[in-house]
């Protein structure tokens, strides 16, 4: 986008003295003009189709130690999975059974293996939407979504205090309804409070209360300053005109506030501001950022201290296409965007729902993806690169 264009549709708004730009006519097919795709150092499908497992997605990666990565991720299975069925052929919706599963490695991602089930499905429907967070050397926090109906998806937590060799007594964090998050959102604030990212549908008097009937979705947090011994929800929540804002990715500011990415469908990310640590929120306004009805992921690199943006680059109201899968980098804090490059752009394929994890100087960035004639079957992909490959 020229800069003749970008003044002609953009308007600057200002949130608690934090200025981002937004923009006023949303055309554009994608940000960032012709893009290069960039090539990976290690490029590999970690999880794939069987007709066992034929749907893998929401996955993270965490560092257990200075040698081991944990792989996490919603691994679906078929209860007949003698069927000689080919890739697409179970079409594998949202509520069908599903476990959290693990891999291990030993080599910063490039094999895996001592494969088991993290959290086995205890509900009527499925569990999935892991999260991990880290309190100390020893202690992690767990916690997931168990589905027993169409209202009542509650979220969960287990902790371990021997860096997850085992996890303790599960206990609800929710109140009883209909909430969803997104694996790989969870993180720890420089105060030391835990955030849990997550979304519902708007009932009365609390978020969550009732079944999603395809509107008003409206994206808060958990949180907690004694490592979610107990925790609170943010005072308010963050939607906007059309489906509401949901699956929200939040990164800290350098200044200590929070900024959120918001799905929505209205062609690009929203954005809101917290000024207290996930309270409160500013009502949530239109970014620059191209986008279909897909989530972003933001992360700060820690060897540069810019933010990472990974996200559908292409302008569509509906949920798709979610292709490309485009990287940018903020070196201002989320106030403007550069430096845009493809991780993936195959045609005909679907590449969504992001995790990194930086290990030294290199960016594990793993997501779902599968061909469009695959229905919801999927498989995990995982790129590995040097960081400063998205700096070019």
């Amino acid at each position: 986008m020229n800069r003749r264009i970008f003044v002609r549709n953009a308007v600057i708004l200002t949130v608690g003295g934090l200025s981002f730009a937004g923009i006023a006519n949303a055309r554009a097919k994608s940000l960032g003009g012709k893009r290069k795709l960039l090539k990976p150092i290690h490029d590999e499908i970690v999880c794939r189709w069987t007709p066992e497992h034929p749907r893998h997605d929401h996955q993270l990666i965490f560092p257990l130690d200075a040698e081991r990565l944990l792989l996490v991720w919603s691994e679906y299975y078929s209860r007949k999975p003698k069927l000689d069925l080919k890739p697409g052929g179970a079409g594998v919706g949202d509520s069908v059974p599903c476990q959290i599963a693990s891999l291990l490695s030993r080599d910063r991602g490039r094999h895996w293996s001592h494969r088991q089930v993290m959290q086995p499905n205890i509900w009527k429907q499925n569990v999935k939407h892991p999260n991990l967070v880290r309190l100390s050397d020893r202690e992690i926090l767990f916690s997931y979504v168990g589905w027993d109906s169409a209202s009542q998806r509650n979220v969960f937590m287990r902790r371990s205090l021997d860096n997850g060799q085992t996890w303790g007594e599960q206990v609800s964090i929710s109140e009883p309804g209909w909430y969803c998050n997104n694996a790989d959102r969870a993180m720890r604030l420089s105060s030391g409070r835990v955030l849990l990212p997550a979304h519902g549908p708007f009932a009365e008097k609390y978020i969550g209360g009732a079944p999603y009937r395809g509107g008003d979705l409206h994206s808060f947090v958990f949180y907690s300053d004694d490592g979610f011994k107990t925790w609170k929800r943010s005072a308010d929540s963050m939607t906007a005109k059309g489906r509401g804002c949901h699956e929200p990715t939040i990164v800290e500011l350098t200044d200590g506030r929070l900024f959120a990415l918001l799905r929505n469908t209205n062609q690009v990310q929203y954005f809101s501001v917290s000024e207290d640590s996930g309270d409160h929120w500013t009502k949530p306004a239109p970014t620059v950022l191209t986008s279909p009805e897909s989530p972003a992921l933001i992360k700060r690199i820690p060897s540069t201290g810019d933010i990472l943006l990974l996200w559908n680059n292409v302008a569509s109201r509906s949920n798709w296409p979610r292709i490309p899968l485009t990287a940018a980098i903020s070196r201002d804090e989320g106030r403007t965007w550069s430096h845009f490059n493809d991780v993936d752009n195959r045609k005909d394929f679907d590449a969504a729902y992001p995790s990194v994890t930086f290990v030294g100087d290199e960016a594990l960035v793993a997501y779902y993806s599968r061909s469009t004639k695959w229905k919801r079957d999927s498989e995990v992909t995982l790129r590995i690169y040097k960081i400063d490959q998205f700096y070019t």
